[in-house]
């Protein structure tokens, strides 16, 4: 009963501080949308919760929360070796420095967090949902900024889209990329585009280190989409340029450093997170060849690496309830993909080749196809690629005019 009481009660202090946060930022948000939109993230983040407990023995969401309890305890008896975590031990390697700085990332807090939460996941979740749901409000605020006429659509994808959404509301490293990544397009919007204070280049410069904490190999998808969208703000009306000579540098740089620097080359790492993978057992896993150190390769192997990344589980080799909702998911985006091109908007084709759709479609494209390329592993597929999937959501949303489903009154018709 105690437990319920506090859950309760910590959920409306955080719905509390959240209003206030939306009311000092100038988001529009109505109370009843407030509500809706933080008990919508902790009631996933809860089922997440729940789902990988009953059914996946735990999967790493519960063995972030048993860490946590280590780390209270080591902070009533040893407070001295909880900060110590934190920096660099030589005689440990850096590798294997950066490899612990994710756990450390994710656990600690939560073992802060236990101390208010009596040590339960449950609670803990309203804590983690309360940050990470600031980095949808700096993407929402952000989007206004440009595309104010598709408020209602956006709210939809950011704050309700239901696979995504689960994804990002679980006590996993997910949540937090989010958060830095709409903290870097936040702030370097501000800075391109308003005041160049460095603070702004702090925020972000921080955003990318643990960016990279996290999830290396995202922060090397992200950069050099994020600088193309630097360069947009400045020039918009040649963001399309910008993007498009950048990328065709860079795989012009990457496959030509496989002929020049066979042994040393900018796919290794590709290949050998990719073996990584394969080495490991999972109950379900798609057809993924191994790469080789060739051009040939990644080539022959891009229909597997797209396929598992945009169009797998297929609804008949779907295996278990997420792998059933993941398939329902791929469906339901190509559909709304074929929907936006039939019911586009007038100024589609402006909209398209401005700074943040481009920055949706290219870091996405790249990233999901990167996630294709490595990982065979359905589960492991669906949740790397919840935040380029919602940002593909965004940017087929702003195409979407849906005054055009609307059917036309008697009065209106010629």
């Amino acid at each position: 009963m105690l437990t319920v009481l506090l859950f309760i009660f910590y959920f409306f202090i955080f719905l509390l501080a959240l209003a206030v946060i939306i009311k000092a930022k100038k988001i529009n948000f109505p109370l009843p949308l407030t509500i809706a939109i933080f008990a919508y993230k902790v009631f996933m983040g809860c089922a997440y919760g729940y789902i990988f407990q009953v059914f996946y023995n735990g999967d790493d969401t519960w063995a972030f929360h048993n860490a946590s309890l280590n780390e209270r305890d080591k902070i009533i008896h040893n407070p001295l070796a909880f900060l110590k975590d934190f920096f660099y031990d030589p005689a440990k390697g850096f590798s294997d420095y950066t490899n612990h700085l994710e756990y450390y990332s994710i656990a600690k807090p939560l073992g802060i967090f236990n101390f208010f939460s009596g040590g339960n996941y449950y609670i803990n979740v309203i804590f983690f949902d309360f940050i990470s749901v600031i980095g949808l409000l700096l993407l929402y605020k952000l989007l206004m900024k440009y595309f104010y006429e598709q408020k209602k659509i956006l709210i939809a994808v950011l704050f309700f889209l239901p696979l995504p959404t689960f994804w990002l509301s679980g006590i996993r490293a997910e949540a937090l990329l989010l958060l830095c990544i709409s903290t870097a397009l936040y702030f370097t919007d501000k800075f391109m585009n308003h005041e160049k204070k460095p603070i702004y280049i702090i925020y972000t410069i921080a955003a990318l280190i643990e960016c990279m904490v996290l999830r290396q190999q995202m922060l090397a998808v992200l950069l050099p989409a994020l600088f193309c969208l630097a360069l947009s703000w400045q020039k918009p009306r040649k963001a399309i340029y910008f993007f498009c000579l950048f990328y065709i540098i860079g795989i012009v740089v990457f496959f030509g450093s496989i002929f020049f620097n066979p042994e040393n080359n900018l796919s290794i790492p590709i290949i050998m997170r990719q073996r990584e993978f394969l080495s490991l057992h999972g109950n379900t896993s798609f057809k993924l060849d191994s790469l080789q150190p060739t051009a040939l390769s990644f080539i022959k192997i891009f229909p597997q690496a797209f396929a598992n990344g945009f169009l797998r589980p297929f609804s008949w080799e779907a295996k278990g309830l997420l792998q059933l909702f993941a398939s329902v998911d791929v469906i339901l985006f190509w559909i709304f993909l074929f929907a936006s091109v039939l019911f586009r908007k007038h100024t589609w084709k402006k909209i398209l080749v401005s700074p943040l759709p481009l920055f949706f479609l290219f870091y996405s494209f790249a990233q999901i196809v990167l996630i294709g390329y490595v990982v065979p592993f359905p589960g492991a597929i669906v949740r790397y690629k919840s935040i380029p999937e919602m940002f593909l959501f965004l940017a087929v949303a702003l195409l979407f005019d849906f005054k055009r489903l609307r059917p036309k009154s008697p009065n209106t018709r010629k």
